[in-house]
């Protein structure tokens, strides 16, 4: 949609609670490019959640991964734990999607269920469907399986092997925190032909900043008052 990527993060988490369906069907209002959104495994399915600690989105004790069924949680807004089945239905076809692995071994999960979408046309200079990671070896683990989707690594540092990665993984994009961003980094990266995206990011003057530098888009937990530095809707 722009020439400046604005990605609802967690849907759009300082606006709508983060990762709830409420949050993500609010994103659609917007004229965003893209939500991003976090997964962990469970029990032969995928679901929509950021921490593996309960207490800060569901008030309850303990840990994700040790649930007897996340069906039965309630996030604080009083809504259940999304699917990504749930949303993946109700994004398809009209917004892409990032989806950021969290949890171990999942990129079979995710590629089966995927598989179970129809196919979509381009319909933007944003991918329909990124998959992005801060465990690279899911992330080349999904490229080795010819991967029909586009692949982001997440890097909270500034990497010293950013080349062979890129070599390796062939990614769509870099997705760097943006205490880390180095634009002498960010042009090398840019020069072999992949995009660069900056986490999280929700000052108006520091985003302005990261478009006029080069970058090509931010992750926002407040995406309607981010739209602002959006450059011109593209034919």
């Amino acid at each position: 949609m722009h020439d400046f990527f604005i990605i609802g993060h967690r849907g759009a988490a300082g606006e709508k609670f983060e990762n709830s369906l409420s949050g993500f069907e609010y994103a659609l209002t917007l004229e965003i490019d893209a939500i991003e959104l976090d997964i962990r495994a469970h029990s032969g399915e995928l679901w929509v959640i950021h921490d593996l600690d309960l207490e800060r989105l569901t008030g309850s004790s303990g840990r994700f991964d040790t649930l007897e069924d996340p069906a039965s949680l309630r996030l604080l807004n009083g809504e259940p734990i999304p699917r990504l089945r749930q949303v993946l239905d109700l994004m398809w076809g009209k917004m892409p999607v990032n989806i950021e692995i969290k949890s171990f071994d999942t990129t079979g999960l995710l590629l089966d269920l995927l598989a179970q979408y129809p196919v979509i046309e381009p319909g933007s200079a944003f991918p329909w469907i990124l998959i992005s990671s801060f465990d690279h070896r899911q992330i080349l683990d999904l490229r080795h399986q010819s991967c029909p989707w586009e692949l982001a690594p997440i890097i909270s540092g500034v990497p010293i092997n950013a080349g062979q990665l890129i070599d390796e993984i062939k990614p769509y994009s870099l997705h760097l925190k943006h205490e880390f961003v180095d634009l002498a980094f960010t042009d090398q990266i840019k020069r072999q032909g992949v995009r660069v995206m900056v986490f999280t990011v929700n000052d108006v003057d520091q985003a302005l900043s990261l478009k006029n530098s080069g970058i090509d888009g931010i992750f926002t937990n407040y995406p309607s008052e981010l739209l602002k530095i959006a450059g011109p809707v593209k034919a």
